[in-house]
C-alpha cells in the first residue's frame, strides 16, 4: 500500500520538451522499426504554478493534454480537479468530500492518502525527492486517479543515469512504472540538481510504440 512521504511542493516552473515517437515493431516490422529514426513531434510542455496555498498545472506531450489544480496537504500535492482531453471531449475528475468522482462514467471511489491525478503525480514525485532524497529508492507507490478509475501505481527506482539534453548532460534518477503485459508503461527521469523536476518522460504504449519527451528549456515565469 502507498505510504506517507515527506513532500515539499516544487517551485513554479515551465519546461519545454523536444518530443519524438518510435513506431512499434509489430506495426512497422522489426527491421523497419529498427531502421526508422524517431519521428519528431511538436514540442511538449509542462507549466506548473506554485501559488503558496494553491497550484495549477497544465501539460501536454506523451501523456496527452492534461490539467490539474488544487492545493497542498500533509501528504503533499492535493488535487481538487483534473481534466484530460480525449477525442474532442474534456473528461473531468473531481476530488471532494472524501470521494473521487469521474465524469466519464458518472461513478466515484473513496478518497485515498496522497492520491494524485495523471498530471500531478509527476510533481508529487518531484516533491518526494525535494522532501528527502532518501525516499527515492526501491519502489515508490502512489494512488493515481485517471479519467475513469483510480489505482495504485508502483514506480521502481532503477538508479542514476546521465541524461543527454539540449541543456547539457544532467544526472537523473530513472523511475519506471510497473505495468501488466498489454498496458502502457511510463518512465520518468528526475533531476536532483534541477529541483527533482521530470526532465524526461517516456511512454511505451500497449502496442509497443515509444513516445519520449526530453527537456529543452527550463524557465521560471512570474506567477
Amino acid at each position: 500500500m502507498p505510504g506517507r512521504y515527506r513532500v515539499r511542493m516544487p517551485e513554479t516552473v515551465q519546461i519545454t520538451y523536444a518530443q519524438t515517437r518510435q513506431p512499434s515493431a509489430a506495426a512497422a516490422g522489426a527491421a523497419a522499426a529498427a531502421a526508422t529514426p524517431p519521428e519528431r513531434l511538436p514540442d511538449a510542455r509542462l507549466d506548473w504554478r506554485n501559488q503558496g496555498a494553491r497550484y495549477s498545472l497544465q501539460m501536454d506531450g506523451v501523456l496527452g493534454r492534461l490539467a490539474s489544480q488544487g492545493g497542498s496537504g500533509d501528504a503533499g500535492v492535493r488535487p481538487e480537479r483534473a481534466t484530460e482531453e480525449r477525442e474532442g471531449a474534456t473528461l473531468a475528475t473531481e476530488f471532494a468530500d472524501g470521494e473521487v468522482r469521474f465524469s466519464a462514467r458518472g461513478a466515484s471511489v473513496p478518497d485515498s492518502l496522497g492520491i494524485q491525478d495523471r498530471a500531478s503525480v509527476l510533481m508529487q514525485l518531484a516533491g518526494i525527492g525535494l522532501g528527502g532524497p532518501d525516499q527515492v529508492q526501491g519502489r515508490i507507490a502512489v494512488v493515481v486517479a485517471g479519467a475513469e478509475d483510480a489505482a495504485i501505481e508502483h514506480y521502481d527506482v532503477l538508479g542514476m543515469e546521465t541524461l543527454a539534453t539540449q541543456l547539457g548532460a544532467i544526472e537523473t534518477w530513472h523511475l519506471a512504472q510497473r505495468a501488466a503485459p498489454g498496458r502502457a508503461r511510463l518512465e520518468v527521469w528526475l533531476a536532483p540538481a534541477r529541483g527533482w523536476l521530470p526532465l524526461q518522460l517516456r511512454l511505451t504504449g500497449a502496442d509497443g510504440a515509444v513516445a519520449t519527451q526530453t527537456a529543452s528549456t527550463i524557465s521560471v515565469p512570474a506567477n
